[in-house]
């Protein structure tokens, strides 16, 4: 029988002073309630009570053991507590991690109202354009763009990103603007490699038509915000999510291209380790970046969530 469970019954009987009361606090019999105690003297080798027709009274071995049975309990006790005051009032620290340009523009940004709602709440942002190991960096929950390739992950999907092709208005002028996505392969493709088949550019037309183009370039990186900074620059033509490109769409730094044509999308997604079941501070974190992304012109919002297995 468990040993827990026979120390708090034993310190019922102590405290109550008889063994009717202890059972019926456990709803059964007194017979019941003095076996337990019987298997806790066998398995300490030692008499706890001295036991006649009407009460009982503590052996000198039976004093230590309730004293530090108390000890026990009152320790284990404080711990739950604690751990609930953790979990509750979402304190202490949680690590997130993000591609670079998603937590600049998505995360950072919605960190006040974040604080607003969990005051005790410390946040540990790992931004990386490429995919962080969970396990290895200590990462609660990550934010990913795109496909999925780590079949040990569990998965929650948040909703999906629109894509555009995207140049800056100094390269048009001087290469002339593309009509037709097979016009991109005659163009300058800057090509963020951190996606599966970067050079693979897919588009679907008015009567959902794909349209596969593959393309070249003379520049690609695994960083986002370094192909952002040579879009600004006249390099060339990306094709991208629309959310990096936000404010420079609003400023007339770049524009979208052959709007006709609408690229596929990437699904946006979380994730956690295999072997952790999320806990109520993750899932309260999570839930808070699910309603604000609800909100938000730059991600489509699924109609429900669900778990998966990346």
């Amino acid at each position: 029988m468990d040993r827990l469970r026979l120390m708090e019954t034993f310190v019922r009987v102590v405290e109550s002073g008889n063994f009717s009361t202890v059972a019926r606090q456990q709803h059964t019999t007194q017979s019941a309630v003095s076996k337990q105690v019987q298997a806790l003297e066998a398995q300490l080798g030692a008499v706890l009570l001295v036991r006649s027709t009407r009460s009982h009274s503590l052996t000198e071995a039976g004093a230590l053991y309730y004293e530090r049975c108390l000890q026990v309990l009152d320790t284990l006790e404080e711990a739950r507590l604690e751990v609930h005051r953790a979990e509750h009032e979402l304190s202490g620290m949680l690590r997130l991690a993000a591609p670079v340009a998603f937590g600049r523009l998505h995360i950072v940004p919605r960190l006040p109202a974040l604080y607003a709602r969990f005051p005790k709440l410390t946040v540990d942002l790992q931004l990386d354009d490429s995919f962080v190991d969970l396990v290895a960096a200590g990462i609660d929950v990550a934010f990913r763009v795109g496909e999925l390739k780590d079949s040990r992950l569990i998965a929650r999907r948040m909703g999906t990103v629109t894509r555009a092709a995207i140049a800056s208005p100094a390269y048009l002028t001087a290469q002339g603007e593309p009509k037709h996505p097979d016009d991109l392969r005659h163009h300058n493709a800057l090509i963020y490699t951190g996606i599966a088949s970067p050079n693979q550019w897919v588009f679907y037309s008015r009567s959902n038509a794909p349209i596969e183009v593959t393309v070249q370039g003379n520049f690609q990186s695994n960083s986002s915000e370094a192909i952002r900074q040579a879009v600004l620059e006249g390099v060339g033509i990306t094709y991208s999510p629309l959310w990096i490109y936000g404010d420079d769409l609003r400023a007339g730094r770049v524009q979208v291209i052959l709007a006709r044509y609408q690229p596929s999308a990437l699904p946006l997604n979380v994730v956690f380790q295999p072997a952790r079941r999320p806990s109520l501070k993750v899932n309260s974190v999570v839930g808070f970046f699910e309603e604000a992304f609800a909100s938000d012109p730059d991600i489509s919002p699924l109609m429900s969530t669900h778990r998966r297995t990346a």
